[in-house]
This record gives structure tokens, sequence and C-alpha cells, in this order.
């Protein structure tokens, strides 16, 4: 399921925002100590937030599985673990979501 998942998310991000998602990509390339990827990666995520439409459907749809999850993470000090059923139903929303 994840797998599906990643895949649509990664073919749609590559499709609405080639060049920061290439420029991201060839700036996390680098060695770790050239590799100050702040800017790629604002630019990447401002241009999913506004036109990536499998992101916001997933944001629109599933803005409580997502907010569980976050306040999961918060309660358990970022535990993983702790969270896996609430990750588990915000994937499977994520899915359902992009599906449609």
């Amino acid at each position: 399921m994840s797998a599906v998942l990643d895949q649509i998310m990664i073919e749609d991000v590559a499709r609405c925002c080639p060049q920061q998602f290439l420029a991201f990509h060839q700036c996390m390339s680098k060695p770790p100590l050239e590799a100050d990827c702040i800017l790629e990666q604002a630019n990447l995520s401002k241009c999913i937030k506004s036109d990536v439409p499998a992101f916001q459907k997933v944001h629109s749809l599933c803005a409580g599985k997502l907010q569980g999850y976050e306040a999961c993470l918060k309660t358990n000090k970022g535990s993983l673990a702790k969270c896996q059923a609430d990750l588990k139903e915000l994937r499977e929303c994520a899915l359902g979501a992009v599906s449609k």
C-alpha cells in the first residue's frame, strides 16, 4: 500500500514541480558537507503545497488524520513506534484520497 501511495505522490510532484524537484534532488546528491538544501527544500515545499493535486486532496480529505498523527508525535516526543497506528490511518486515508 505505501509503495503505491509513495509512487503516486512522487510522480505528481515530479510532474507539477519539475524544476524544484530536480534542484532538490541534485542538491541532496552532493556530499554531506556541501549539501545545504534549505532553499531547494523550501522551494519544493512551496510548489507542492500550491501546485500538486495529490497533496491538495490528501491535505483536504485527511486533515483530521494528519492532525491526529501530528498530535501523537508531539505527545510521544516524536516516537514513530508509538504512532504507527495513527500513521497507518493517515496513509490509508491518503491512498483513498489520491485513488479517487
